[in-house]
């Protein structure tokens, strides 16, 4: 795994905590939706959800939301593991921009306006600390 790629994956479980957020706020919905007579076709008024459905939404969205703390420990984890590495970068410029773009991803426009500096300057500091991070990685 490349440096670029090992400091990436706070991304990527980022992600997919947003993914399973939304997908338990969609469950959520679906758990507390309830029609109205008027948005039925019939006269009798009636529950979206039985009993048994709303049980096993609930199931679900219990779930879920197991499953999103567990991805938000392994993100807490992770984004420690890579700031104690970044912490290891024995040149403050570069630990400040592997720290601003991977760990609160901020855009190379953003970083680039905060140094006073043109993002071309900002891509070739990058080139600069991903190649000291990965001696960092390397334990050189």
């Amino acid at each position: 795994m490349t440096a670029k790629e090992h400091l990436q994956q706070v991304y990527a479980i980022q992600r997919k905590i947003k993914r399973l957020q939304d997908r338990r706020e969609d469950l959520r919905a679906d758990l507390y939706s309830v029609k109205s007579p008027s948005d039925l076709p019939e006269i009798r008024v009636q529950t979206s959800l039985t009993g048994d459905k709303m049980l096993e939404l609930v199931a679900k969205v219990d779930e879920l939301e197991r499953g999103i703390i567990a991805e938000i420990d392994e993100l807490t984890e992770k984004k420690q593991e890579i700031i104690s590495e970044i912490e290891k970068v024995p040149q403050e410029n570069y630990r400040q921009l592997l720290f601003d773009r991977y760990i609160l991803c901020q855009k190379w426009e953003q970083i680039a306006l905060d140094r006073d500096k043109g993002v071309r300057w900002i891509y070739r500091l990058h080139g600069k600390a991903l190649n000291t991070f990965e001696k960092v990685m390397d334990g050189h």
